[in-house]
């Protein structure tokens, strides 16, 4: 069996190939049509078809290279699925990428769905799928057990802090992956950006990352208007070092804190 993690240069997002005998499955093929090319290229020098393909959630950049395996069955939760045909008829993925000054090999669609929470059997594998709202309303991650690997989405990244669509949410799903880490921890966890991670190591994260959630909570409670809680909570310290580009996904969490706060007029 095989287990093999790429990477692509725009934000360090991973995609995964998993082989046994002679099929594969992908998982968030990314990015560019070049970059997902390559793992199209390294699943024929393994002998193998790519008979799935899988999707942790819906953001342009882990839909963005499901077209370019037009015989897999592209597969996602209800959630996920969801979120793509909301946006049917648009060429909504592929402006997205132009965007950012990549090429992808065109649309997303979807072949199958499933529901979150149930075993799914894809390809040679049996895999586990957990939710992990928070990011997306719709984040899955995928469980291996035979390859002792966890793949998780957009959540516990080392370069990156949560950004979160819903703090509470984003809360649940730390305290759940947790819980998983300390008492059933796989091998292997793979997050949608960053570098691979030990089970301890992303354990270490998911804690900074709920303390941070936490924090922010706290500090936007303080605030007796919406200008004196935003403030505190911009002021709260983020969980680690992160680009300045990032700084708009900071101030979304803000204002997601501050909904869980305040009533919206």
């Amino acid at each position: 069996m095989v287990a093999e993690r790429f990477e692509s240069a725009l934000w360090e997002t991973a995609s995964l190939l998993l082989a046994a005998g002679d099929e594969a499955v992908l998982v968030d093929p990314a990015i560019s049509a070049d970059e997902v090319a390559r793992i199209s290229a390294r699943a024929r020098e393994l002998g193998v078809r790519v008979t799935h393909v899988l999707a942790t959630h819906a953001d342009w950049d882990h839909v963005c290279g499901i077209a370019a395996f037009p015989t897999a069955a592209a597969t996602m939760s209800e959630a996920t699925a969801a979120r793509l045909l909301a946006h049917a008829g648009e060429a909504a993925v592929a402006e997205r990428a132009a965007a950012g000054g990549v090429s992808i090999a065109g649309e997303p669609r979807v072949d199958r769905t499933f529901s979150a929470g149930a075993a799914l059997r894809a390809g040679p594998f049996l895999l586990e799928t957990f939710a992990l709202p928070g990011h997306t309303p719709d984040g899955t991650a995928f469980r291996c057990r035979d390859l002792d690997l966890l793949a998780v989405g957009d959540h516990l990244s080392a370069i990156e802090f949560p950004f979160a669509s819903s703090t509470a949410a984003y809360r649940g799903t730390l305290a759940a992956l947790i819980d998983l880490l300390r008492h059933d921890p796989p091998g292997r966890v793979v997050p949608g950006h960053g570098p691979e991670l030990t089970a301890a190591d992303a354990l270490s994260i998911a804690e900074a990352d709920l303390a941070y959630l936490w924090e922010l909570h706290a500090a936007v409670a303080t605030g007796t208007t919406h200008e004196d809680a935003r403030a505190a909570g911009l002021a709260v310290e983020l969980p680690r070092p992160a680009a300045d580009d990032l700084e708009k996904s900071r101030v979304d969490n803000v204002e997601a804190a501050l909904a869980e706060r305040f009533t919206q007029s």
